[in-house]
């Protein structure tokens, strides 16, 4: 679901003293030599370590990092770039919908239900913290991004390329996903142990002991694939149930792209049609999602829009109120969604269980993502400088906000209910105001580290572990 970056590459030796590099080597050293040099590099490990801190958006730019936002360069049309934007605020989105919906457990019903009146409660506006919505978000990003590239070369007849991506990509997948989702969830585990978090007793219901091999047992069900359940819950990182399922729905789509990469377009847009419907029939949402995107992706590829200007006003049209219908069924809510005015109507309809929160979900952030790869007035929104740095750190931000919102979070919340108060409605509001206040800024430079320290890593030790395992080219 997320696209590896390129790190700013400093200068190795800009922070060294020019003493260090430019003075000729003496025959002998003055006495107390070990410890001025002890003193050195204490210096410039401090302050390597003080230059690392600091937000990327401070630092220096690097060529690699930043070319893309130079404006001379013209962008392909074809280019999947406007979804890291996408990616990015969907990710800020669901952060905000957990930061939330416990000081505001009003969040998860919808506007009209019994007293709730709030206007933040009000189809389109309640999209700024519907995070369910935005986990289908990523899922159809995802099915997307990940076939984009290989549809095109299917167009071009292009097998040798298409294999030797796929098979690169594959390889690499786990790596890509799973490894920054340990070390999140090892930071977890190691604020329990310290007491920084406290430890409930019991976890979905059931008694839970604080434990190494309760920690290992968490990371069992967090990388698990093969339980399909779409979701579960653990003490130590909640939120990352998603990264086995998108795991799950990457093997899918490289199984499609493998499987139907030599049929006709016709054919393949058809059997994935029906496999789509087919998952979705057996309550598999997530699979659908991925699904999806790749259908996007053919479509994106194959589709053109008209060149008479009276029609393609009416495709834009019809693709803008495709987008306008999507976001009304993003903010789906949680609870009582039957009986809030608005989506009545989804008791009459199939499906007629639980699942169907899951289904309109999923169904809104298909029309949803689907006609902006033929709008590039909503693609610019994400192409911007916010949007593009949030996609960057979308994956760690993804992954240390649950962790932040048990402990500094929770800290600042409790501190600003004891100084401001939490009895009626304007203590307990400006509490909340200030505590997001001074949070919010804290969780982005969290998430900048972590995405420069695990992230970026994570994706170069996946390549290099790639390369050591490949096969010598005579051996192939």
């Amino acid at each position: 679901m997320y696209l590896a970056s390129h790190p700013n590459r400093e200068d190795e030796e800009s922070l060294l003293p020019p003493s260090l590099s430019e003075e000729p080597a003496r025959t002998q050293s003055p006495p107390g030599w070990r410890k001025g040099m002890r003193a050195l590099s204490l210096r410039i490990a401090f302050w390597h370590c003080v230059d690392f801190m600091r937000p990327s958006f401070l630092g220096k730019r690097s060529p690699t990092s930043e070319s893309s936002e130079k404006p001379s360069a013209p962008r392909n049309p074809r280019s999947t770039e406007y979804l890291d934007g996408v990616r990015g605020v969907a990710s800020l989105i669901v952060f905000i919908l957990h930061w939330t919906h416990i000081p505001y457990p009003s969040v998860n019903s919808g506007w009209g239900y019994k007293d709730h009146r709030s206007f933040w409660l009000l189809p389109f506006i309640r999209i700024i913290y519907s995070g369910a919505a935005m986990v289908s978000v990523f899922f159809v990003v995802s099915g997307f991004v990940l076939s984009h590239r290989f549809v095109q070369r299917m167009h071009r007849r292009d097998g040798t390329e298409l294999l030797a991506g796929l098979t690169s990509l594959t390889f690499r997948r786990a790596i890509r996903l799973f490894l920054p989702a340990f070390a999140s969830s090892t930071m977890a585990f190691i604020c329990a142990c310290l007491g920084i978090v406290n430890v409930p007793k019991k976890v979905d219901g059931k008694p839970f002991v604080h434990s190494l091999s309760s920690y290992l047992e968490y990371l069992d069900m967090e990388s698990n694939p093969w339980d399909w359940t779409a979701d579960f819950s653990g003490f130590y990182n909640p939120q990352l149930w998603s990264i086995a399922v998108e795991f799950r729905g990457s093997m899918v789509v490289f199984i499609l792209v493998v499987g139907l990469a030599k049929t006709r377009t016709s054919i393949r847009l058809a059997t994935e049609g029906l496999i789509m419907a087919h998952c979705f029939g057996h309550r598999r949402w997530d699979v659908a999602l991925f699904i999806a995107g790749m259908m996007l992706a053919e479509l994106e590829v194959l589709l053109q829009k008209p060149k008479n200007p009276s029609a393609r006003k009416l495709v834009n049209a019809l693709l803008i109120l495709t987008m306008i219908v999507g976001l009304f069924l993003c903010g789906y809510p949680r609870d009582h969604n039957t009986k809030t005015p608005g989506y009545i109507w989804s008791q009459h309809v199939w499906p007629f269980t639980a699942y169907r929160r899951r289904f309109w979900l999923a169904v809104g952030a298909m029309l949803f993502v689907g006609p902006m790869a033929f709008l590039p007035s909503v693609q610019s929104f994400f192409l911007t400088r916010p949007a593009r740095y949030l996609g960057r750190i979308s994956f760690a931000l993804y992954l240390v906000h649950g962790l932040g919102n048990r402990t500094i979070g929770k800290w600042l919340l409790n501190t600003s209910w004891a100084y401001i108060g939490k009895e009626g409605f304007w203590p307990y509001t400006m509490s909340y105001i200030v505590s997001t206040t001074l949070y919010f800024p804290i969780v982005l430079w969290a998430s900048d580290v972590f995405w420069r320290g695990v992230d970026v890593p994570s994706t170069k030790f996946a390549r290099w572990f790639e390369k050591k395992c490949a096969a010598p080219e005579s051996a192939r």
